[in-house]
């Protein structure tokens, strides 16, 4: 008798250590943390009148409506200046402004017609905005 109220002391002291000792974080899941957006987006960017396309990274956050863009090497061909793109701003009215690093507009999107932006100006840009994440 004494060794079972011996054995199941000890059990009892064990259980109430292990419950009060230090939790610890358990490991990142690999799987499940690369499945946690980064608030990156790309978009494909398509000339529509000469059938080029690039990608463009919205990247991030820099002030509360606006965030830093990457474009690709390739959008000079998609349209002139478009590498110089620094910033992507969302106005209060829905639009997009792009814009270098001096502030100075580059285009302005708008809410697509079957696709996510469409520019608006200048007038003879002829783009498509496809998120693809």
């Amino acid at each position: 008798m004494a060794i079972r109220t011996l054995v199941l002391t000890v059990c009892t002291a064990g259980l109430g250590l292990w419950m009060l000792g230090p939790a610890t974080e358990p490991a990142l899941d690999p799987l499940i943390s690369a499945s946690v957006k980064s608030g990156d987006l790309d978009y494909t960017v398509s000339n529509m009148e000469n059938g080029t396309a690039c990608l463009i990274t919205r990247g991030k956050r820099i002030s509360a409506r606006s965030r830093e863009i990457m474009p690709g090497s390739d959008c000079q061909d998609v349209w002139p200046g478009l590498t110089a793109a620094h910033t992507w701003t969302q106005n209060d009215d829905g639009t997009v402004a792009l814009t270098d690093s001096g502030g100075e507009a580059i285009l302005t999107l708008g809410l697509g017609d079957g696709v996510d932006f469409e520019s608006l100006e200048p007038a003879n840009a002829v783009l498509a905005f496809n998120a693809l994440n």
